[in-house]
């Protein structure tokens, strides 16, 4: 980004000395030919505008770039999800705007069981795209509000803000675990999923992002050994 806005901030300048500079000719008292004016005055603004306009191309293009390449970075590419790093970066925020308003932050952790069969049995292919629908179907069961995100592998982690108490949360899963029931077709399969599903809250005053993450995990895998 700096190359650029350099190469910005010295066309923008040097354009302004340079039609500045041809002004000058054109209004230049001293008697000239007509032709070397006009001249003096055409080439120099044509090589600015040129100038200017080539180094607003490249500031535009290299932004362009750099948003796509930071939301990329945050999102993952199977699900169209947000991913591990926006799922943490979601949380922050709203334990930050906890400790305002004393509110709870719940965390739901979710891993699809036995996702390695669907993988050997199926292929890849069908592996993501079964990703990809258990997502949406995620994504669909919650609130407007709320971060659905592949936080890696077969595994989803929800950010729900701004809970009225501790309870809503296991509302929340409850929803995941509805929405797991009915049966996937992906490529003319129908596959049946589950999912372990554990859940905590936080809030901001005592907890940070790290400690609730854990805590979800934690309870998603003894959720999982009871299986």
């Amino acid at each position: 980004m700096m190359p650029r806005r350099i190469l910005f901030f010295v066309a923008v300048p040097s354009s302004i000395a340079v039609l500045l500079a041809s002004a000058w000719l054109l209004l230049d008292p001293q008697p000239q030919p007509s032709i070397f004016r006009w001249l003096a005055v055409v080439v120099p603004v044509g090589v600015s505008l040129l100038l200017l306009c080539s180094s607003i191309a490249v500031l535009w293009t290299g932004g362009q770039q750099e948003a796509a390449l930071a939301r990329a970075a945050r999102h993952d590419p199977v699900t169209g999800l947000g991913n591990r790093l926006q799922a943490v970066s979601r949380l922050e925020e709203t334990l930050e705007r906890s400790r305002q308003t004393g509110r709870a932050v719940g965390v739901v952790f979710c891993d699809v069981d036995d996702f390695k069969v669907v993988n050997d049995v199926y292929g890849h292919t069908v592996g993501d795209r079964l990703l990809a629908a258990i997502g949406a179907r995620f994504a669909d069961s919650v609130r407007p509000t709320d971060t659905v995100a592949r936080y890696g592998g077969d595994e989803f982690v929800v950010v729900c803000p701004e809970l009225r108490d501790a309870s809503d949360v296991g509302l929340v899963a409850d929803r995941l675990g509805i929405a797991m029931e009915r049966p996937f077709v992906i490529g003319g399969h129908s596959l049946t999923a589950k999912a372990s599903i554990g859940f905590t809250v936080g809030y901001g005053t005592r907890n940070n992002a790290e400690e609730v993450l854990t805590r979800a995990d934690a309870e998603m895998y003894r959720i999982k050994m009871r299986l």
